[in-house]
């Protein structure tokens, strides 16, 4: 259960850009009201991806790609497409892992666990993360093209698998274009979204739990 939890937010979900200024708290908080203000209109949402894994004790990287839609007001699909198959989708009540060879199905309902898990990965990937003050500490830093926000988890179970979670955010759309996990073992993923397509149509059908 707790590698499928770890797979499931590296999903949504390197280090941020050594030009990074930091900035006030004032103007922490304008950046982050322009960005949430930007995804308050997000409807749909669709992208490619490029995941890269940093393992701590091997030299070489891992790297797969992917494709990701998301739906308002709960539906998240997240596959992986190349070197392996694998796919998560949230539809709200429920959460489904599988790949050819293993389906796994959670009610999020009775495994509160995997429902905060789902709320932070909704949260992330709609960028409301940043004004979430119960599960994270929040920073901004001025990446130039980019807006670089680290959000430092604060409760426990998050605590366990990593120390921070960096979102940047593109300056001239204030879209999410980046995610970097941190995480305990000092393992780190970066994730490239890329061909962003904002409030199109997308199939109910892509959100469907499969069954078993």
């Amino acid at each position: 259960m707790k590698r499928i939890i770890t797979i499931s937010i590296v999903m949504m979900a390197c280090v941020a850009s050594a030009y990074a200024s930091p900035l006030s708290t004032a103007q922490q908080r304008e950046v982050i009201a322009k960005i949430n203000k930007a995804t308050s209109g997000l409807k749909s949402m669709s992208c490619t991806f490029t995941q890269t894994k940093h393992l701590s004790l091997l030299s070489d990287k891992m790297v797969s790609e992917g494709k990701m839609c998301y739906k308002q007001p709960d539906r998240l699909r997240w596959e992986y497409t190349s070197p392996y198959q694998y796919i998560f989708i949230f539809n709200g009540t429920k959460v489904y892992v599988g790949n050819k060879s293993r389906k796994d199905v959670i009610d999020t309902g009775s495994n509160k666990l995997f429902k905060e898990v789902a709320r932070i990965m909704m949260s992330t990937v709609t960028g409301t993360a940043l004004s979430n003050t119960a599960d994270f500490s929040v920073k901004v830093e001025d990446g130039k093209t980019l807006w670089n926000v680290t959000l430092v988890p604060k409760k426990k179970e998050m605590k366990k698998m990593f120390t921070r979670i960096v979102l940047s955010f593109s300056k001239s759309d204030l879209m999410i274009s980046e995610i970097n996990l941190h995480e305990k073992n000092n393992d780190r993923t970066n994730i490239r979204l890329r061909n962003i397509k904002n409030n199109i149509a997308i199939n109910e059908n892509l959100f469907a739990i499969p069954s078993k």
